[in-house]
């Protein structure tokens, strides 16, 4: 198991869906009219208006959210180890 925050730029998100294809345990999409994915279980960091999730990540989903912050065409996913 991995510590990692995720970070989500959601007010630049495009709604391109990759992350959650590529990873759908920890993405979303939103059913209202902004159509933007959605950080499952996360908070908005009010200094920085981002929002964050910290978890515990197995080896397989750690693969599968690197994989989605590779897979966003704007680059909006950042992961962190902590």
């Amino acid at each position: 198991m991995a510590k990692v925050k995720v970070i989500f730029d959601r007010h630049n998100c495009i709604g391109a869906r990759a992350c959650a294809v590529v990873c759908p345990k920890y993405w979303g999409m939103a059913d209202d009219k902004d159509g933007k994915a959605n950080l499952l279980g996360s908070k908005l960091n009010e200094e920085t208006g981002k929002y964050e999730l910290e978890t515990e990540a197995s080896d397989q989903d750690l693969v599968s959210l690197r994989e989605s912050a590779k897979a966003c065409p704007i680059n909006v996913i950042e992961l962190v180890a902590f």
